[in-house]
């Protein structure tokens, strides 16, 4: 079996905000058995399945999420759903590009590493921070 693409590291991933958090383990989960499947040579259409798994889930995640930061005085909540928007824009350009040449490039897979790393760190940080206020 080949090595966990992307590993949940507590220390520097957490938002403090535990259905959020389990919400980017599960992304994480999903772009770990769509590493593994590519590594193993699966075939496009176990690929595209699991690729469109990882575009729903991203939507639906980013939708609960806006819902919870709705609910809290975050002033940068306008700026992070256009962030949202962005990404899930960028997913879908690769998503096509799967669908066109049925390969999965390793830029494919660093922009999930970046997006997930990047964006929990440093942006969904910050409402865990606001709405650990809120409940303190």
């Amino acid at each position: 079996m080949s090595e966990t693409f992307f590993k949940w590291d507590q220390s520097r991933l957490t938002t403090h905000v535990d259905a959020m958090d389990n919400e980017h383990k599960k992304l994480i989960e999903i772009m770990n058995k769509l590493y593994e499947r590519n590594e193993n040579k699966a075939t496009k259409t176990e690929l595209a399945s699991i690729v469109r798994e990882l575009a729903g889930w991203t939507v639906t995640h980013f939708d609960h999420e806006e819902k919870f930061f709705d609910t809290l005085p975050y002033s940068q909540a306008a700026v992070h759903k256009k962030i949202h928007r962005d990404l899930i824009e960028r997913l879908k350009g690769h998503q096509a590009e799967f669908e066109k040449t049925g390969t999965l490039t390793p830029a494919f897979f660093q922009f999930l590493k970046t997006w997930l790393t990047a964006h929990i760190m440093g942006i969904d940080t910050k409402y865990g921070e606001i709405a650990a206020k809120k409940s303190a």
